[in-house]
């Protein structure tokens, strides 16, 4: 992927929690610790190219026990990570 994503896009940044909640990573039937929060993690360590090791899948395995809310601004901080920095015009 390249560029940044829109405020408030799926992959953030998020300014509130309702945002978060809203953003798209969650259903809104989705409750801590559940697959598909687990899921949304992986995913976005797999769009960022990010390799995982035993422990690291742990974590990311605790992490989807937080609330939909968080997992989404994890999986959305990790996407974003992964995306091309934004162009720094010339003389900035």
């Amino acid at each position: 992927m390249t560029g940044h994503a829109a405020p408030g896009g799926p992959a953030g940044p998020f300014e509130t929690e309702r945002a978060a909640r809203h953003a798209g990573y969650q259903g809104s039937t989705e409750h801590p610790g559940s697959s598909a929060l687990l899921g949304q993690l992986h995913a976005a360590c797999y769009r960022s190219g990010v390799e995982l090791g035993a422990y690291d899948r742990r974590i990311l395995e605790w992490l989807a026990g937080w609330e939909p809310a968080t997992v989404a601004v994890i999986a959305g901080l990790i996407t974003r990570a992964g995306q091309a920095p934004p162009e720094t015009p010339h003389g900035a």
